[in-house]
């Protein structure tokens, strides 16, 4: 007998839980509350110009996702190997971020002394002065001050559009985390796991795919195109002796779902929308609180030849010392082919996320005259764009604070309390594609276990 399994959310996570299921023989259905499936990956073609208006790039280091992507008959596009050279502000410069020995003795980045802590870094054998460190705290603690302000800042807020201030290091990055504790160095630690190869590790590498990153999304929607419920808000989980029944809004019209599994995968603030047994559920309620940033995603494309600095690289990020309006860049038709007509090129500004939240509230036109006075300086650009595309997130990513231990205990308190309930999305194990696809892919094969 096949058991209904619901999948709340038809994200990333949502879709990959089904797609592992579906290899397993069963037949889930999605339920995703807005109008379009594949969550905040989605692609844009504008004027010729190809948009991403959430994540921009896919960073794989497990041979699991690329036999996904492979047995879904993807074409995996690799960054540009020039995107390997990255650079930092500072002092109102881009300057490139060091990729060998030898360029890090050279930069100037970092102060003598400062290069002289990290190359002696796997000496240190000091302990957190807390039960629970901060990023910041444990940066400095190891490699010190002008590492966190001109490397460690700039990374977080340009990429998890977070604070190091306020995020936890055992948290957000355990593998560091764990490096330490088990090696008592993070450098000699890495190197160390680095002669260790795991089963699955892979090389890193960067990637999309030709047409976009919605790509992936799509694909993995026509494997279950039949059960998938869009505009349909789950309203009510009711709880059965063997079975839950799902009351979902679907244009207006209240409907019913009777499953024996479900894999919730929608964004942690959704929850408090939930009911169980038609009454408030206080767990739910309390998940809604993880903090998720506002984050501006604005795609700018311009004629090349307005463009002074040359665009060869991933993009630049800007460290909050530096008193900039923009988090960071990303010079989007270097990095794949074909995401700019001829004689264009195509840029992406992030804006908002922990360090500058006031931002969402200003309007576009005062947002843009903040991009432009950046990209000014920065790159050297002087004429308007020829295109504007503004995304904007008002609840974008999940921040994993100091504290977050509490929201991973109430996880597993909540799966305690409604039998074959699971929680899987970015706020469970990791906020990267690839996190989410593992994290759906190990909670299928844990909790799933036999195919019929």
């Amino acid at each position: 007998m096949n058991k209904e399994i619901a999948i709340i959310g038809g994200g990333i996570t949502g879709l990959t839980a089904a797609y592992y299921l579906k290899k397993k023989g069963y037949s889930p259905t999605i339920f995703e509350a807005s109008s379009q499936i594949g969550g905040v990956i989605q692609t844009k073609k504008i004027d010729g110009f190809t948009i991403e208006t959430g994540p921009n790039t896919i960073l794989l280091s497990d041979q699991r996702t690329i036999d996904m992507i492979d047995d879904l008959g993807l074409t995996i596009e690799d960054a540009s190997p020039e995107s390997k050279k990255r650079y930092i502000v500072k002092n109102g410069k881009c300057t490139a971020l060091p990729m060998s020995l030898g360029s890090f003795i050279s930069t100037p980045l970092f102060s003598f002394s400062t290069k002289f802590k990290i190359l002696t870094e796997f000496l240190k054998r000091n302990k957190p002065l807390s039960d629970e460190e901060s990023i910041s705290q444990f940066i400095i603690r190891r490699f010190g001050k002008e590492v966190l302000d001109y490397a460690i800042n700039p990374f977080i807020a340009g990429t998890y559009a977070g604070d190091p201030d306020s995020l936890s290091i055992e948290h957000a990055f355990p593998q560091l985390y764990n490096v330490e504790q088990k090696h008592g160095s993070i450098i000699g630690g890495l190197f160390k796991q680095k002669k260790n190869k795991k089963t699955f590790k892979i090389q890193r590498r960067t990637m999309s795919f030709p047409r976009g990153i919605f790509t992936l999304t799509e694909k993995l929607a026509t494997q279950c195109k039949n059960s998938i419920f869009i505009q349909s808000q789950v309203t009510d989980i009711s709880k059965n002796e063997n079975e839950y029944t799902i009351t979902f809004k679907q244009n207006n019209e209240v409907k019913s779902f009777i499953c024996e599994n479900i894999i919730c995968t929608s964004p942690s603030y959704t929850l408090n929308k939930i009911t169980i047994d038609g009454k408030p559920f206080k767990d739910f309620d309390e998940l809604s609180s993880i903090y998720y940033p506002p984050v501006i995603s604005v795609a700018l494309g311009y004629n090349t030849q307005d463009i002074s600095h040359h665009l060869s690289g991933f993009g630049v990020l800007v460290p909050k010392c530096e008193n900039m309006n923009i988090l960071g860049v990303l010079f989007s038709s270097s990095l794949f082919k074909n995401r700019a007509p001829k004689g264009k090129s195509l840029l992406t500004v992030f804006m908002g996320g922990s360090l500058h939240p006031k931002h969402f509230e200003l309007k576009k036109e005062e947002r843009l005259s903040l991009i432009h006075k950046d990209l000014q300086k920065l790159l050297g650009i002087n004429s308007k764009p020829i295109l504007t595309h503004e995304t904007i997130w008002k609840k974008s990513i999940p921040q994993y604070h100091v504290g977050y231990g509490h929201y991973k205990s109430l996880i597993n308190i909540v799966e305690a309390k409604l039998p074959r309930f699971y929680f899987a999305g970015n706020y469970v194990n990791g906020i990267s594609i690839q996190d989410t696809i593992l994290t759906s892919m190990n909670l299928v094969n844990e909790k799933f276990k036999y195919e019929k």
